[in-house]
């Protein structure tokens, strides 16, 4: 099919600092790639931002906001430091008009690289 790529916001908390990070996200809906992660721009696409990011204390995945309307891919695999994890958000459950988005609590140790493969 015809990949159909949507944003979204992934959102952190840290745990030592209380501090919530949103990071904006791409999904080029193309399967087993890598969501772009904003590097700062706020807004990343096809060719910004990275494929990971870090955070420079413990941090706990609260909250997914996505668009809707992909086509090839429908789910994210959580990756720490690219190893996959059993962890995988589903991108029809996290919609971003979706009021009733059941909360995340995924722990995630300081430095290490968080990113998203897109998954069928």
């Amino acid at each position: 099919m015809a990949a159909t790529p949507k944003t979204g916001v992934v959102m952190f908390l840290g745990l030592r600092s209380g501090t919530v990070f949103q990071k904006p996200i791409y999904n080029a809906d193309v399967l087993n790639t890598y969501c772009r992660i904003d590097s700062g721009s706020g807004t990343p696409g096809a060719t910004g931002g990275s494929d990971f990011c870090t955070f420079p204390e413990d941090v706990k995945i609260i909250d997914a906001m996505l668009v809707t309307g992909t086509v090839d891919t429908l789910n994210l695999r959580l990756m720490i430091d690219y190893a996959p994890t059993p962890y995988i958000i589903n991108w029809a459950s996290y919609v971003n008009t979706l009021p009733t988005r059941s909360p995340l609590n995924i722990g995630i140790s300081a430095g290490r690289r968080i990113s998203f493969q897109q998954i069928a």
